[in-house]
């Protein structure tokens, strides 16, 4: 069972070691997030008119993003600038900390804290079986799940058709606790759905806690 009653201890960090060069985006303001994203993107893929759909499409993904990662509490995001030379990269991951822990009957062996889990997410009526993966790292079970997502068009910016974004959830155990950090990665490109999930899971099996 969950219990969202939580003793104030201090929690491990989770570090990620990223290929290439990745950025976060500050998430105690909106409009200096957003404007952070646009120097991102302009920086990244520049302001020629053959780019303007990447640009859009990257602005549109990252912004939504952004409003998720602060109505979520995010505890950081990070956006990729450059992952493969030459070549336009739209991913970015954010950090959360669910207010959620294990009830006292539950220990804190990471297979047991995320069989808990695991069954308490299996009773949502959105998750289906098929996108549900199971791994393990050095100190952490690992739970991850993903579903396309419809992305409307920016307020400020011109109405488009809904984007399609890809979505990938991780839920790790926390070393010695009963709490779960997740990690959520979402990427536009959702036609390389196997590769951009295989790359979000090299990431997440290579970060560590500290």
């Amino acid at each position: 069972m969950v219990d969202r009653q939580l003793p104030h201890t201090p929690l491990p960090e989770l570090k990620f070691a990223l290929p290439g060069e990745w950025r976060q985006v500050p998430l105690h303001d909106e409009v200096s997030a957003r404007a952070s994203i646009r120097r991102l993107i302009d920086a990244r893929v520049g302001r020629a008119d053959e780019h303007a759909q990447l640009r859009d499409s990257m602005r549109r993904q990252l912004f939504d993003g952004l409003a998720a990662a602060i109505e979520g509490d995010g505890q950081s995001m990070t956006v990729a600038l450059d992952v493969i030379e030459g070549v336009p990269f739209s991913a970015s991951f954010t950090v959360y900390l669910p207010p959620l822990g294990m009830t006292p009957a539950v220990g804190t062996a990471p297979a047991e804290v995320m069989r808990v889990l695991q069954s308490g997410l299996a009773a949502m009526p959105d998750l289906h079986p098929e996108t549900v993966a199971r791994f393990a790292t050095t100190d952490s079970e690992v739970l991850r799940t993903h579903h396309l997502r419809q992305v409307a068009a920016a307020v400020e910016e011109d109405a488009g058709d809904a984007l399609p974004t890809l979505v990938a959830q991780y839920w790790l155990t926390i070393p010695e606790t009963k709490r779960v950090i997740l990690v959520v990665f979402s990427t536009v490109f959702v036609d390389l759905e196997q590769i951009m999930l295989n790359f979000f899971d090299s990431i997440v099996r290579a970060s560590h806690w500290e």
